[in-house]
């Protein structure tokens, strides 16, 4: 329904424990409101927020789509994705995948779509450059910084470049 509501897509940039760089996608009515609430996610995990384009420049926006290696053999996968616009196609355990620009990600899902090829995940995300490597502690605290942003009502995505190491996240 229409009730006079608009809504604001947002990015919020900073840096998390030991330099981590994140970045949060929000979809919110009033930023005013949001703003200060992010602020205060970021200090409370012993971040600060930076200004727009801070952390940006280290991410690159890229069309993930992943394939369990049941559901295609390589070279159909190739022969579809790559004729439909795809960057790479990558093999790893049990799948595949398959990388593009976010200009033909669409182009490149209904290609794979069509081909009867079905998928396990496909998404625009956006991919760091460099990692930040983190021992067991660090990891922790930032995995808690990320669940605390995650788990605000206004934010859609929250990336980050973290190397959070197992142990962390068993914990």
């Amino acid at each position: 329904g229409n009730d006079g509501v608009t809504y604001e897509e947002v990015r919020y940039e900073g840096y998390g424990p030991a330099g981590v760089a994140i970045i949060v996608d929000v979809l919110t009515d009033n930023v005013n409101r949001t703003a200060p609430e992010m602020r205060k996610l970021f200090e409370k995990g012993n971040g600060n927020l930076a200004k727009p384009g801070a952390v940006a420049f280290g991410f690159t926006s890229i069309g993930i789509i992943l394939i369990e290696s049941e559901n295609a053999t390589e070279d159909d996968l190739m022969e579809v994705a790559l004729e439909a616009g795809a960057n790479d196609i990558t093999s790893s355990e049990g799948g595949f995948e398959v990388t593009c620009e976010p200009t033909d990600f669409l182009t490149v899902k209904q290609a794979i779509e069509s081909a009867g090829i079905a998928m396990v995940s496909s998404e625009v995300t956006m991919v760091p450059s460099t990692t930040v490597d983190c021992d067991v502690d660090t990891g922790e605290k930032v995995l808690k910084m990320l669940e605390a942003l995650e788990d605000h009502d206004d934010v859609q995505k929250v990336y980050s470049n973290a190397d959070i190491p197992e142990e962390a996240m068993d914990a």
